[in-house]
């Protein structure tokens, strides 16, 4: 466990590294993938996604939540999973980071070599991620993403909630319950005094437990939903 981005190592072990960022990137990513993105490209900085736009004409890219959540000038969604239901991604690349969980994806994936194997996972998607990962013979390594450098509870849940599974020790609903409380005690009340859409990505999203089937797996600098080879 890596409880945040802060404490990737500069020389990570072999394994299987799965970054969890339940607010919001974990979460935006399998929503791009159930609604058909044929890849994410994780841009190294926020600015270049127009430049990968340029060189993939059919392309979607994410930028910055913009005034009021209402997205960024120029760029297409942002990390939010229920702003990119009206995006049309399907057969279609796309591009996009955030502060934490895609550039903790980016950071493994510049300290680590060829046996770092990189994956995505939250609440929404980790029954199926750690279907997959239960397949694999490689140690598997959480990274909760954290924010500011600092462990955040949410993403620490959402680890949990994944290694149980993995483990074959699925949590009980009452436990499904405690973690849903530290998610929602984590962000509810911050939420409560911003747009509404973050409040519906938190209760309506992020929190809709084993609601998506996908494996999101770093191939390059580009996230593949993998699920069909499981």
């Amino acid at each position: 466990m890596i409880p945040a981005r802060a404490q990737i190592p500069d020389d990570p072990e072999s394994g299987n590294y799965v970054v969890v960022d339940v607010a919001q990137f974990s979460t935006t990513v399998p929503e791009l993938f159930a609604n058909g993105a044929k890849y994410i490209h994780i841009t190294e900085n926020r600015g270049e996604e127009p430049a990968f736009q340029e060189e993939h004409p059919d392309a979607k890219i994410g930028g910055a939540s913009g005034p009021n959540y209402r997205g960024e000038e120029g760029y297409d969604f942002f990390n939010s999973p229920s702003f990119v239901q009206d995006v049309d991604v399907a057969g279609r690349p796309t591009a996009m980071t955030s502060t934490n969980g895609g550039n903790a994806v980016t950071d493994l994936r510049l300290a680590g070599d060829d046996s770092v194997n990189v994956y995505v996972g939250g609440l929404t998607n980790g029954v199926a991620l750690a279907d997959h990962l239960r397949t694999r013979d490689e140690e598997t390594y959480f990274v909760a993403a954290g924010s500011s450098g600092k462990p955040s509870p949410e993403d620490v849940a959402g680890a949990l909630f994944i290694a149980r599974h993995l483990h074959d020790d699925p949590p009980t609903d009452r436990e499904r319950a405690v973690y849903r409380e530290m998610v929602e005690f984590s962000k509810g009340a911050k939420y409560e005094r911003r747009p509404q859409i973050k409040r519906t990505d938190l209760y309506e999203y992020a929190l809709d437990f084993d609601s998506r089937k996908v494996v999101p797996k770093l191939d390059g600098q580009k996230l593949y939903d993998v699920a069909d080879d499981s």
